[in-house]
């Protein structure tokens, strides 16, 4: 069988060709394609091409066709190139290689009272750094060190902090703390999980391409029965440097009776920014409280 960018060659070299030099051989090139890529079927039956050859009506109208699927852009069942630019893997791996990253975040969750307004989150490769803010001020920052193994949380507003040694999953989604909102993880899971394209999109005058899952095995392994669970996570990445502009997140999860939604927002995403190790150091005032103590 013969490869589909031979295939697609044929079918340009149709749409550059004048009508008066449609003839016999370009379309006999085109027929030979079609062809090769049943051959078990053709031998088993007589000679397709040599048979329609010989009616130049049908010539034509196989012509007609031909010409008719590349003006509708229907030559993508013959291909998979991606028109818009956009190679995902591309996408992992720059994700995967930004040292540094700065995030802004909404979250929703409908058992829990909203206390803050946005969050920013700061990324490393070894380190992440959330602070919260609510009228414009922190009220809580939470940082992770995936080489010392701890998570601090530092809570301003009741001026309590709590330090804890972790032991990162790599089984389940809900159980890798503050990693499940981490980029990295992110594209990495929704690529490994069934996704559909979106198509492209305008976002804040940026031509953009889009990914949806609504697969449960972005989760992995729950921590417990689940009656119902509704998921829709869209993935947004600039056509032209290939780094995500915007995360959606909308989740409808049952349990035991009680009903769970929530939504987050992750977008004005700065990438390969260079941030100081220091600024991943928790920042524990000396009149804080350890709520180990209380």
């Amino acid at each position: 069988m013969r490869p589909p960018e031979d295939i697609e060659k044929l079918i340009d070299n149709l749409n550059d060709t004048t009508s008066a030099e449609m003839d016999e051989r370009v379309i006999g090139d085109v027929l030979s394609a079609l062809e090769e890529s049943e051959e078990t079927s053709a031998r088993s039956q007589p000679n397709i091409r040599r048979t329609i050859m010989k009616n130049s009506i049908t010539k034509l109208a196989v012509a007609a066709t031909v010409i008719v699927v590349a003006i509708l852009g229907l030559s993508e069942f013959i291909g998979t190139e991606n028109k818009s630019g956009v190679v995902w893997a591309e996408v992992a791996r720059k994700v995967e290689t930004s040292q540094g990253l700065i995030v802004h975040c909404t979250e929703t969750i409908s058992f829990m009272p909203n206390d803050n307004d946005y969050s920013i989150k700061y990324f490393s490769p070894t380190h992440s750094r959330t602070d919260t803010y609510k009228a414009g001020k922190i009220t809580d920052s939470y940082y992770t060190d995936l080489e010392a193994k701890t998570y601090t949380g530092v809570h301003h507003t009741r001026k309590h902090y709590l330090s804890v040694t972790i032991s990162p999953s790599n089984e389940g989604f809900l159980e890798k703390q503050e990693d499940w909102m981490n980029p990295r993880y992110l594209v990495q899971k929704i690529l490994s999980c069934q996704h559909a394209e979106l198509g492209q999109k305008t976002i804040d005058g940026v031509l953009c391409e889009g990914l949806e899952t609504t697969d449960p095995a972005v989760f992995g392994p729950l921590p417990g029965p689940v009656d119902r669970l509704d998921m829709h996570l869209r993935l947004w990445v600039n056509a032209e440097t290939q780094y995500p502009v915007l995360f959606e997140w909308k989740v409808n999860a049952e349990a035991d009776g009680q009903v769970v939604a929530s939504e987050a927002v992750m977008d004005q995403f700065q990438w390969d920014v260079e941030l100081d190790p220091s600024f991943f150091e928790p920042n524990i005032p000396p009149d804080y409280v350890s709520m180990k103590d209380l």
